[in-house]
């Protein structure tokens, strides 16, 4: 089965409530299609969305930082604890130094989290893929939010991307990101071989949630 995640970031229009419309939306198309629709809201509505939606919900991001008396970090095991299932690591908008991803994989591993670390280029994907996350996503940071899908401008960042990660034994999900908006966009990238994709603003802004996601969704069947 294919993945499409959902990163809501911070954008106005899904804070607090609005967020759960987006994810009953999410929910309605998960019911007629045949996709794994992951959902990543802000880090204060990953409990609330955990606790009101059927669908996974994964944490933007983590940090390293200890259990206890630590202000300000969100900690692996806050997140469990609020009922998401995994987490987006190593995000363009909130990148990680190596040794910091080392350092979290373990750990992750041992609360039960998956993960979904983020490369911004084939070569960084072939990098972190000795790390054996359950999702890699390649996303071009200039094209993030452009509009112009990397399917389509630079269709061999994905081609690449699944052809170095496949040497160099990575056993997970490749998926695709940055600048998909349209069904087009996710059908090329079907076609060079992606897994799945992760999409934030062509999903957050669109006039139709339930629509978009549904048009995106549907090559990935």
């Amino acid at each position: 089965m294919r993945t499409f995640i959902i990163n809501f970031k911070n954008y106005q229009e899904i804070l607090g409530e609005r967020a759960l419309a987006l994810a009953k939306a999410a929910e309605t198309v998960g019911k007629r299609i045949e996709v794994e629709l992951v959902l990543a809201p802000p880090q204060p509505l990953v409990g609330l969305m955990a606790e009101r939606t059927s669908l996974p919900v994964f944490s933007q991001s983590v940090s390293d930082g200890a259990t206890g008396a630590t202000t300000g970090l969100v900690v692996p095991e806050a997140v469990i604890a609020s009922g998401a299932v995994g987490t987006l690591l190593n995000h363009s908008e909130a990148r990680l130094e190596k040794t910091g991803i080392e350092r979290l994989l373990p750990r992750l591993r041992e609360l039960g989290l998956k993960v979904c670390l983020c490369a911004n280029s084939e070569a960084e994907a072939q990098e972190l893929a000795r790390f054996g996350s359950e999702y890699l996503a390649v996303e071009p940071p200039e094209l993030i939010g452009s509009g112009i899908a990397v399917s389509k401008a630079r269709p061999e960042v994905i081609s690449e991307s699944i052809l170095r990660t496949r040497r160099a034994g990575y056993q997970g999900k490749v998926l695709c990101g940055a600048g998909i908006v349209e069904g087009k966009d996710v059908e090329a990238a079907v076609k060079l071989g992606s897994a799945g994709i992760l999409v934030a603003s062509g999903v957050v802004k669109a006039r139709n949630w339930e629509e978009k996601i549904a048009e995106l969704a549907a090559p990935l069947v």
